[in-house]
């Protein structure tokens, strides 16, 4: 396979999906493309900024605190699982009211038992002292 055709490939990936550097050539190299070619199409798409791996970890970032069902730690869990980096200005923001309003959703009116409140919310990345200030206000 020639440049331009792992590079067309590499664009039809970018199709579904934007994708970070190692997740392009892990793409690539499974569609049996060499090493050396995978890292020479990445480069590419590098310097015509259709990778950014920069860009996309802040977009994802974005992503999942907008969605405010998250905390700080399940965010950079995911970016880590699709190999980018944490960005700089990544702030876990207010987690207690974050956590506050999802567990009036999750569970509204209803008092659960402080171990569900307490797995819930460490499944979804909050810290320990969040989690312990949200249990103390349920449970005071």
């Amino acid at each position: 396979m020639g440049f331009s055709e792992a590079y067309n490939e590499a664009l039809r990936f970018l199709r579904v999906r934007f994708l970070s550097e190692a997740e392009m050539r892990g793409k690539l190299t499974r569609k049996g493309i060499d090493g050396r070619l995978a890292d020479a199409v990445v480069g590419r798409l590098k310097e015509e900024r259709l990778l950014d791996d920069c860009r996309l970890a802040r977009s994802v970032y974005r992503y999942y605190r907008q969605k405010e069902q998250y905390g700080h730690r399940y965010i950079c869990n995911k970016l880590r699982q699709r190999h980018l980096p944490i960005p700089a200005d990544a702030e876990p923001g207010d987690e207690y009211e974050t956590a506050c309003r999802l567990l009036r959703r999750r569970f509204g009116e209803e008092t659960p038992d402080i171990r569900k409140i307490s797995r819930f919310l460490a499944y979804r990345g909050f810290s320990g002292a969040v989690i312990r200030a949200v249990t103390e206000t349920y449970f005071p």
